[in-house]
């Protein structure tokens, strides 16, 4: 039975969103097609309709990632707002919502070169997002990209250990809480609105 054009662009989408949650949960390596055509509620077969390989779906749901979560960054959200949200416990919770930076940061390397050039792009982006912030407050635009740079990599290293041992929740909301802590000092942000 054939579908219209519609049809497979909502196929297509569903299959991309699918895709989007479970690499992120997951990771690109701990999941199969067949998991993400599931979730999508479409068979198996109808996935070589849409993409020619695992790769090119990876690299698709990659960039949805990024676009998703910098969709949310509201107008006038501030810097400690941020952080306070990224070092949170439903962030670290939630991974299939979060940030594609600190999800496909340990297995981005081992991934297909379409894949890592997605995730670069990506990463691009928010560094210029928070770049962007840094320079509201007067740095120099130098300077707001390596303090954009720092900030980035230390909320994905922190979320990224928090995430790890979750299993003892008492250690892993005392690194969210120092790195917090830490963060808000490091940028000044305690003294910003």
């Amino acid at each position: 039975m054939r579908v219209t054009k519609e049809k497979a662009a909502e196929h297509h989408e569903a299959i991309i969103l699918a895709a989007s949650r479970l690499f992120r949960e997951c990771g690109f390596d701990g999941v199969s097609v067949i998991e993400v055509m599931k979730m999508a509620d479409l068979t198996h077969g109808a996935f070589y309709g849409h993409f020619e390989s695992k790769d090119a779906l990876a690299a698709e749901a990659c960039r949805h990632a990024f676009d998703e979560r910098l969709s949310v960054w509201p107008a006038g959200m501030t810097l400690k707002s941020f952080v306070n949200i990224y070092l949170s416990s439903r962030h670290r919770d939630k991974p299939s919502e979060g940030c594609p930076v600190a999800a496909f940061a340990s297995s981005i390397y081992r991934q297909a070169a379409n894949v890592r050039r997605e995730y670069a792009k990506g990463v691009e982006i928010y560094v210029r997002q928070l770049a962007a912030q840094f320079e509201a407050h007067g740095q120099t635009r130098a300077g707001s990209r390596k303090s954009a740079v720092v900030m980035l990599s230390a909320l994905v290293g922190a979320i990224t250990v928090a995430r790890s041992v979750a299993s003892d929740r008492r250690m892993s909301d005392n690194i969210l809480a120092e790195s917090r802590h830490s963060v808000a000092q490091q940028f000044g942000l305690d003294n910003r609105k």
